[in-house]
């Protein structure tokens, strides 16, 4: 890989956990139009389940950020993503 695709990574991996991290569903969506202009948005609601799911397997992630997300999710009847470490 080189210096420039690894800085490239690194920036999108920084930008998005800002955002997960952060919480504001209305600026990931616009994240995820930034990177995926040709894929559609779904529902509100997919969305919403979508990005907490994301969130428990980000490992780059704060632990409680991610427990927050588990935990919504199995509130509403939904698995995480995370491998066991939550």
């Amino acid at each position: 890989m080189t210096p420039e695709v690894e800085a490239e990574i690194k920036a999108f991996v920084a930008e998005r956990d800002a955002l997960f991290i952060e919480g504001d569903l209305e600026k990931m969506k616009a994240f995820h139009r930034k990177y995926n202009p040709n894929i559609s948005l779904p529902s509100d609601d997919v969305f919403e389940n979508g990005f907490h799911k994301a969130r428990t397997a980000a490992k780059s992630l704060p632990m409680e950020v991610r427990k927050v997300s588990k935990a919504w999710l199995l509130e509403r009847g939904f698995t995480s993503w995370d491998d066991g470490d939550l």
